[in-house]
């Protein structure tokens, strides 16, 4: 078998991958169990190259354990909880305000004068406003997160762990202390954040102005719980939700909207990246912002470069360097799993729509197609998170994601002129504001049917991976038919 240097590249990604993977389930000692065979493979079948990357592929599984072992937080806090503490802390993160409190990432812990690695969330009230950046105090009880009463599958306390988060904390006797360590950088992109959605709130109004907030800069939280509820029953939730997922929607989505409108294809694209990177800093480039963006500029990178071998292998490294900087997050970010379900839906399943539903309209196979293709590889996984399936999913995200691209587009430079003056900005804002109202009475109505979702609960695991196993198989016998020319895909006829 003849193994090119690229091919076995992607072999040790994977194996990294399947390595962190497994970390969570195997300890460091039995990783060196298993490294001692692998070595002892190499050792014996040197001269064979199929061993040979057997031998090594192992042992770079082993690196993978390992890097998962060494991200869990070994530190005793045994002795701090539930304890009355004098609490010195700094805000790490852009708090995130909700209607009636606050939650607070903090960082730097002081606790009774005694400094602890790790991060704690703190659930405090409205008032005093707090920013990122800032040093406070407080008096309470640090307890471990505690899961619902009836959680099966989710994991309050694995979810925080991808932030570093190790407990939580209640007091609303808060005060602030002066200023704490800080990253200058985030600081002036928090900063530029809510002026901007503050300028655009003297404008728009509610609930359009939340909502474009969400688009905009993810800030959700003040989006009318109704809205909310519209939007995960009628499957269009991924538009205001900071994930590689709802950016690789909207990005592709703009790609191909510009190129119906005659753009050249690299113009689009270089279009579309740009507007990913402007989205993350306009988002205040938090680290799950970040992985975000990197995620949705790799999707859209391997869907151009239509060779499907070279665009798995961009994605896979792309997976492999964000694990190896945070291998929480394979297991506990729902994100990160939905975004590579959706790429894998874009590069190989639309090439195959494309060719067998050809003779549609173009608008309809620019909106419809990557919307199928991400819903088929999403839905288990939305299923076995949230146990809704949105029968009006597809048929909503086709009225609705023709017009995200333009809201944003015209969102941005809107708010920026907010930014010099509300009268040269209302034009654009205001015509923001048709598209928004329309996208939350399509969202409205098509919620209201009595069909519009179904609850499915306890999800197997297993019936997950059997799904998988189906679609893989039938993605597999397809792509047989396919040749690589000229940078194409295309099917022998």
């Amino acid at each position: 078998m003849n193994f090119s240097k690229s091919k076995i590249f992607l072999i040790f990604l994977v194996c990294f991958i399947i390595g962190i993977f497994a970390g969570k389930y195997l300890t460091i000692f039995t990783a060196a169990m298993i490294a001692a065979f692998f070595i002892v493979i190499i050792a014996l079948f040197w001269q064979d190259l199929i061993w040979r990357i057997i031998g090594f592929g192992g042992l770079i599984f082993i690196l993978g354990i390992i890097r998962f072992n060494a991200s869990e937080v070994k530190y005793n806090y045994a002795p701090f909880l539930n304890q009355s503490l004098k609490i010195v802390a700094t805000i790490t993160e852009d708090p995130d305000e909700r209607s009636d409190k606050t939650l607070l990432t903090l960082g730097d812990l002081y606790l009774d004068n005694k400094n602890v690695p790790g991060k704690i969330l703190l659930t405090t009230g409205r008032f005093p406003e707090l920013s990122y950046g800032q040093k406070i105090s407080f008096k309470g009880k640090i307890k471990l997160p505690q899961d619902a009463e009836n959680a099966q599958e989710f994991s309050y306390k694995d979810y925080l762990s991808r932030f570093g988060i190790w407990g939580t904390a209640l007091s609303y006797d808060v005060r602030a202390e002066g200023v704490g360590k800080y990253n200058n950088l985030k600081s002036t992109l928090v900063s530029f954040k809510h002026l901007f959605v503050d300028k655009v709130s003297q404008i728009l109004p509610e609930p359009q102005n939340s909502f474009l907030a969400g688009l905009l800069v993810g800030m959700r939280r003040s989006i009318p719980k109704d809205i909310t509820d519209n939007f995960a029953t009628t499957g269009i939730t991924h538009i205001i939700a900071l994930s590689g997922y709802n950016i690789t929607i909207i990005a592709v989505t703009l790609e191909q909207l510009l190129a119906f409108f005659g753009l050249r294809r690299k113009i689009a694209f270089w279009l579309s990246l740009s507007f990913i990177g402007m989205f993350v800093i306009m988002s205040g480039a938090s680290a799950s912002v970040v992985r975000a963006g990197i995620m949705g500029a790799m999707i859209l990178l391997a869907a151009n470069i239509g060779r499907i071998f070279q665009a798995t292998n961009a994605l896979v490294f792309t997976a492999a360097v964000m694990l190896f900087h945070n291998p929480q997050i394979l297991h506990f970010d729902v994100g990160f799993q939905l975004s590579f379900m959706s790429f894998a839906g874009l590069i190989y399943f639309v090439p195959i729509l494309d060719k067998h539903w050809h003779r549609v309209p173009k608008i309809i196979e620019t909106f419809l197609f990557p919307t199928i293709a991400a819903q088929i590889f999403t839905i288990p996984l939305l299923l076995y998170y949230f146990g809704r399936l949105s029968v009006v999913s597809v048929m909503v995200n086709m009225l609705v994601l023709p017009v995200v691209p333009t809201i944003m587009g015209w969102g941005f430079i809107g708010g920026f002129f907010a930014l010099a003056s509300p009268y040269l900005a209302a034009p654009l804002i205001w015509f923001c504001w048709g598209l928004l109202s329309y996208i939350l009475k399509v969202a409205e109505f098509f919620a209201r049917l009595p069909f519009a979702s179904i609850g499915i609960n306890n999800v197997s695991v297993w019936l997950i991976a059997f799904y998988y196993i189906i679609v893989i198989g039938l993605l597999s016998r397809l792509i047989r038919g396919y040749v690589i020319k000229k940078f194409k895909i295309i099917i022998f006829r």
